[in-house]
């Protein structure tokens, strides 16, 4: 069984990337070597010069001497001078004849030969040459000898020609090793130190500065999520994140705010809902019982009584099965449904050709469910006659915007009146019990808001138009390509 991943709060998240940013460019500078190679470079640079110069000395005091006096009798005597110069410089350092034997030096290797070392040869064919080689392990080295460089594991080695009348008289070879990379951190002293330290400084402030913007706003966000899912009906907390600094968190907190906002919708529509559907469950459901009571209870009562009774019940269980019917409808225009894309001119002339309607104008495409739209014309048109009277003329005109197809049911009505018309979309509302429910035109708006559209409705005496707004589809990329 694998263990869970360890969580960590956001705090220790954003202090650790922190951290592990300042030290990334440590690491991977002493990782890839890059600095290394740099020590070895400024090594070989330092001994060069050095090798310059006691090139020089040693060729301009040859020259004063006359060509009587060879190499190896001029630096006989130097043995002191090169020790001296080696506890100070930290250099090894060898004077080597023509033939490549050394004559004199700062250890004890005297008359040793080393023309065979690649760097020698160079110097003997006249350029100044270098070489790098491991040094032994720790266990055989000299620690007299190691001075502060004694953490490497190589040496540096770098031969530069002596030049006396146009001719090589010797090489002088200096050898060191270099400085390892922790090793010249630490050398660096106090101003790497400080340096260090303020870097840190700023790191840990940052760190701090993140941790107490985001992680507290992050916080708030989630005590304010925790109170909507425990019912509260108010989370002011998010409009005080809406703005917060931090651009996620802000675009979070609307969203959760907008997400708050349709849940208290919905549940406010469930609670009207429940409500409308016990005032209207109501009604026929007394009805029902009396009526059965009064049937059970009136053995003698006469058939025609007995049947009007009867019949009105049925009209009772009718009305009933149109309100299930018509709840069944509105909680299915609510769910998801399938973007396909729809030709709705199409569709808005093939529905008001069914009704008798005349159509004008063009719609555009737009997507979603075809099936629900059609049921939103239908209810229109008939909504408009069954109000309007057999009289009226209806309509349909359809038109686009730049973002938008409009859908227009006109009829030349007697209109609705200023104090119903606020209430047309409410659930159950109707001026004609004998024949609706209230649920057509709401039911409508739900289709069409779940479409990403809305239905209006503007009356005046003599012209009511209910317009139906869509969403225009986007475009399709197979008519760009044809075009």
């Amino acid at each position: 069984m694998s263990r869970p991943a360890p969580r960590l709060s956001l705090r220790w998240w954003l202090l650790l990337s922190y951290l592990t940013v300042l030290i990334l460019p440590l690491a991977a500078l002493v990782g890839s070597g890059a600095f290394g190679e740099d020590l070895r470079r400024q090594t070989v640079t330092n001994l060069a010069a050095q090798g310059e110069i006691w090139s020089a000395t040693l060729a301009r005091e040859l020259e004063a001497n006359g060509p009587h006096v060879s190499l190896a009798e001029h630096v006989a005597q130097h043995g002191s001078m090169l020790r001296t110069a080696r506890s100070r410089t930290l250099s090894s350092i060898r004077v080597l004849d023509r033939h490549g034997r050394i004559v004199a030096s700062s250890g004890e290797d005297l008359g040793e030969v080393a023309s065979s070392d690649e760097e020698v040869a160079g110097a003997l064919a006249g350029r100044q040459s270098h070489a790098v080689r491991p040094r032994p392990p720790m266990s055989a080295r000299d620690a007299d000898r190691l001075g502060d460089s004694r953490f490497a594991d190589v040496r540096i080695f770098v031969a530069t020609p002596v030049w006396v009348r146009d001719q090589v008289a010797g090489v002088v070879l200096l050898s060191r090793t270099p400085r390892e990379e922790v090793q010249a951190f630490v050398q660096m002293g106090p101003r790497l130190q400080l340096g260090l330290a303020l870097a840190l400084a700023v790191t840990l402030a940052l760190a701090l500065g993140s941790m107490h913007f985001g992680s507290r706003s992050l916080s708030k966000l989630a005590r304010a999520a925790r109170r909507i899912a425990s019912g509260s009906r108010e989370a002011p907390e998010l409009l005080r994140l809406s703005a917060s600094h931090v651009q996620e968190v802000a675009a979070t907190a609307r969203a959760v705010e907008t997400m708050r906002a349709r849940m208290q919708a919905r549940l406010d529509d469930a609670e009207e809902l429940a409500s409308n559907v016990a005032h209207e469950f109501r009604t026929p459901i007394a009805t029902l019982r009396g009526t059965f009571e009064l049937l059970h209870d009136d053995a003698d009562m006469p058939p025609g009584q007995r049947r009007r009774f009867i019949e009105n019940a049925i009209e009772e269980l009718d009305r009933l099965v149109h309100l299930v019917a018509g709840l069944l409808a509105l909680a299915r225009a609510e769910r998801p449904h399938e973007d396909a894309r729809i030709d709705l001119d199409a569709l808005v002339r093939r529905v008001a050709a069914r009704h008798g309607v005349p159509h004008e104008g063009r719609a555009a495409d737009v997507e979603g469910s075809a099936a629900q739209l059609e049921l939103v014309l239908d209810n229109l048109l008939d909504n408009a006659r069954r109000h309007a009277g057999p009289a009226t003329t209806l309509e349909v005109r359809a038109s686009c915007t730049p973002d938008r197809t409009i859908v227009d049911v006109i009829d030349d009505g007697p209109g609705i009146s200023p104090a119903n018309l606020p209430r047309i979309f409410d659930r159950f509302f109707t001026t004609d019990r004998a024949h609706g429910l209230g649920l057509g035109l709401p039911l409508a708006r739900l289709v069409c808001r779940a479409h990403g559209g809305d239905l209006h409705a503007h009356s005046q005496p003599g012209r009511t138009i209910l317009r139906v707004e869509l969403p225009l589809a986007p475009e399709d990329p197979s008519e760009s390509l044809s075009e």
